[in-house]
């Protein structure tokens, strides 16, 4: 305890980094970031890593992120006042500001619960207020009410969102409840009856003048607790439902992965483009999404293509292999499940991508990114991974890698897979995990990131 408090503190008393600006250029802004953390010492093997859980909106679409700190004292710290809690508060801000998690969101939101104590730090003024939502523990009944709603007010009028956090019934008496744009309730707390008389409650109280409060139920276990806060008329959802793969329809896709795995075995052997161009010649779909995709503004060609090996030649083999391979996740029926999948895989994917070279891991990008993209294939086809391999031709390093043979390229993985916020790792696995690698917390999270945002850019707002 006093440990993490002393490198707590000590990350807390360093200077505060500038306001950093959202801007256009995701990777110039995470390598920045990187280049901007100071270096560890040699002897400190402690990390302090920044976890986020995704946040669904009614759309069941991914809305954003709550961040928080991956330490054994996590639960406890958050739940504490005093100290120990504005310790875990700074930590968390300096890892935030430190690798670039916020600005690079775009429109996602991003939720950092805090004690109102914490409002006095610096490091706040390096988030940026637009997509930032500050949610507040309940104050001691004792503080200066109208003092504190002056100074959220003040964070309101910068452009911050602010909210409250309920854990029990007790906090509806809270003076701040009418003054905030977010309540995030923890649903746990409530019985069904309960849960729906207080969401009545919250809403009666809605300011005449004001938009009315977005409700966010936290921690729902389950796709029917999922439903349920839906008819209660919550506005956001976090919690293990969203990673969980119950009711998961594996396989069912816009173009049958039937197609797909020939079409790879033939760009793995190295076939000409019109032996391949042929073979898409028998699958209009395919085509169809093909020609769709070179048209489109993000490829910006000057002229129409509608000859199919010009199309390959101009893609590339490797750009067309991962087109194809994405296809993979091409779902004719997306649902929250499927999205978080997909964006997982392709995160997956980009991240490994781009720890190519660093500290241990191999300079193979494009065996990484195929290791990334398909160590979720058995989840989304809905059959186990050996069998789907036989059908595929992989690179033998990246097909042992997927089959649990140790080596480098499987300690990359199981890095990307610790630092999912489903995974429940420990902080001493993810250190391990980063030992293994050969690299530092402040190496993987700003990439991590990067990745992220670009896989959400990649996938567009189907996800």
């Amino acid at each position: 305890m006093f440990d993490f408090l002393r490198e707590l503190f000590g990350s807390a008393n360093q200077p505060a980094p500038p306001v950093v600006q959202a801007r256009a250029g995701a990777a110039d802004d995470v390598a920045r970031r990187s280049r901007s953390v100071a270096p560890r010492s040699s002897d400190d093997k402690r990390q302090i890593i920044v976890r986020r859980e995704a946040v669904l909106d009614l759309s069941e679409k991914i809305a954003g992120y709550e961040f928080s700190l991956l330490t054994s004292l996590q639960t406890r710290l958050q739940r504490r006042a005093g100290m120990a809690r504005r310790a875990y508060d700074a930590a968390l801000l300096r890892r935030m500001s430190l690798s670039g998690a916020t600005p690079l969101l775009a429109h996602r939101l991003s939720f950092v619960n805090l004690l109102v104590e914490s409002l006095d730090d610096q490091l706040l003024d390096a988030l940026p207020p637009q997509n930032t939502v500050l949610i507040f523990d309940p104050p001691q009944p004792d503080c200066n009410w109208s003092e504190l709603m002056t100074r959220i007010a003040a964070f309101m009028a910068k452009g911050f969102s602010c909210g409250l956090r309920i854990y029990d019934a007790a906090a509806v008496n809270c003076p701040l409840i009418g003054n905030v744009d977010y309540i995030q309730i923890d649903i746990t707390a409530f019985d069904a009856l309960d849960l729906r008389a207080l969401v009545r409650e919250l809403r009666a109280r809605d300011a005449p003048g004001r938009p009315a409060v977005r409700l966010v139920a936290r921690g729902v276990p389950s796709h029917d607790d999922f439903k349920f806060c839906k008819t209660c008329h919550f506005d956001l959802f976090q919690g293990p439902f969203l990673s969980s793969r119950e009711g998961l329809q594996p396989g069912v896709g816009g173009i049958s992965h039937a197609i797909i795995f020939p079409i790879l075995n033939m760009l793995r052997s190295d076939a000409n483009f019109s032996m391949i161009a042929d073979q898409l010649k028998h699958e209009p779909i395919l085509t169809y999404k093909l020609l769709r995709y070179l048209h489109s503004p993000a490829l910006g060609l000057r002229h129409s293509i509608d000859n199919l090996t010009e199309a390959l030649i101009l893609l590339g083999r490797e750009t067309f292999g991962r087109w194809v391979s994405l296809l993979l996740f091409d779902f004719s029926s997306a649902g929250y499940r499927e999205r978080a999948l997909t964006e997982s895989a392709l995160a997956r994917a980009l991240t490994l991508e781009r720890l190519a070279g660093k500290g241990r891991v191999p300079a193979a990008p494009d065996h990484l990114f195929l290791l990334g993209l398909f160590s979720l294939l058995g989840v989304v086809v809905g059959q186990p991974l050996p069998e789907l391999l036989q059908k595929v031709t992989l690179p033998q390093p990246v097909r042992d890698a997927l089959l649990g043979a140790p080596g480098a390229l499987a300690d990359a993985l199981a890095l990307v897979v610790l630092g999912e916020a489903d995974s429940h790792a420990l902080p001493e696995q993810m250190a391990q995990a980063l030992e293994r690698c050969g690299l530092q917390d402040e190496d993987y999270a700003p990439i991590a990131t990067e990745a992220l945002v670009l896989a959400h850019q990649t996938i567009g707002d189907a996800s």
